[in-house]
């Protein structure tokens, strides 16, 4: 018990020194190619948070676990709004930008609803997964516009002001970035790995049931990149990659996990998804999107409402399996 708790407290140590090293040059990418925070959450922060749930959601699948792997995309979307963005809220509300929340938002929910659409039949199948590969193409190619839109806004600002673009990285600069941007991101990997593993191990050793570890722990385990980055972004006052990387590994859950999650096997939509966890995620993203889009800003009481949702849901799943 001694040696599982020493890797799970090594698994949290790595997660949050690597969640430091991550923003920390993610935002001097932002810096030096003039890139803005929320389209750098929404693409590089998001595809990168993203791997845990990406890697666990594919090989279950692989070995034939493929409710794992859809309650993994589903659970991380509950966990990433309603506990991270969440706690974002509560922590620090702020203001987004409107015009790239709306974009990342109308993806968010074409994705949910292709997802809910085509699990109508009882399950996502192979040919399935080339529709959500499709929203996934039309998600880079929207980032892409994106960061070209970004540098264009930004340039002829700097023509109107008089400011001089920031400086070109050099040679050395652009490997030592590159190399702390990767050891950010192994870290977290890794330090997930290492909580999830154990973490399961220690629910297990306590009677905590299977269904609960699957639906919480791996899910909560493989959210954590994204709930340390985010916490760590505002904790630096980098609001805007916090929101944006929510956004993204949330449209990422759905068009890349759980599509590539869909190539080995099919995977079924339970009873237990269709009444519990669509309408928890559909319910939490109305939360989140339909406010924040009127006001341009996430509040404290919408981040409270947010937490209360996700407990209610963490609630109903203990329910469902104790009773």
């Amino acid at each position: 018990m001694f040696i599982i708790l020493l890797l799970f407290m090594i698994g949290l140590i790595l997660i949050s020194k690597g969640a430091d090293i991550f923003i920390n040059n993610t935002v001097e990418i932002g810096k030096r190619t003039n890139i803005s925070e929320l389209v750098l959450g929404a693409t590089i922060v998001s595809f990168a948070t993203t791997l845990p749930e990406l890697t666990v959601s594919f090989f279950a699948s692989v070995d034939g676990h493929t409710t794992m792997s859809l309650g993994n995309a589903v659970g991380s979307i509950i966990c990433n709004t309603g506990l991270v963005l969440g706690l974002v809220s509560v922590i620090s509300p702020f203001k987004v930008d409107k015009d790239m929340f709306f974009s990342k938002s109308v993806l968010l929910i074409i994705s949910v609803i292709a997802l809910v659409i085509l699990g109508l039949d009882g399950s996502i199948e192979k040919m399935d997964s080339v529709v959500l590969m499709l929203i996934l193409t039309i998600y880079m190619v929207s980032n892409y516009k994106s960061v070209v839109g970004s540098n264009k806004n930004l340039k002829s600002r700097n023509k109107t002001t008089g400011c001089k673009k920031n400086a070109s990285l050099k040679g050395f600069e652009v490997i030592k970035i590159f190399i702390f941007f990767i050891l950010g991101l192994v870290m977290m990997v890794v330090g997930s790995k290492l909580l999830i593993d154990n973490g399961v191990k220690i629910a297990q050793i306590i009677g905590i049931p299977q269904g609960i570890v699957s639906l919480t722990v791996i899910a909560l385990g493989t959210s954590l990149p994204e709930l340390v980055s985010s916490l760590t972004a505002i904790r630096k006052n980098h609001h805007a990659i916090s929101v944006g990387n929510v956004l993204g590994a949330n449209i990422l859950n759905i068009v890349s996990v759980i599509s590539f999650s869909a190539i080995p096997n099919n995977i079924p939509i339970l009873t237990q998804n269709i009444k519990v966890d669509f309408p928890f995620m559909i319910l939490l993203l109305v939360v989140l999107i339909i406010p924040t889009i009127k006001k341009d800003k996430l509040y404290r009481l919408q981040g409270i409402l947010l937490l209360t949702l996700y407990i209610a849901y963490i609630s109903v799943l203990y329910t469902m399996y104790i009773v």
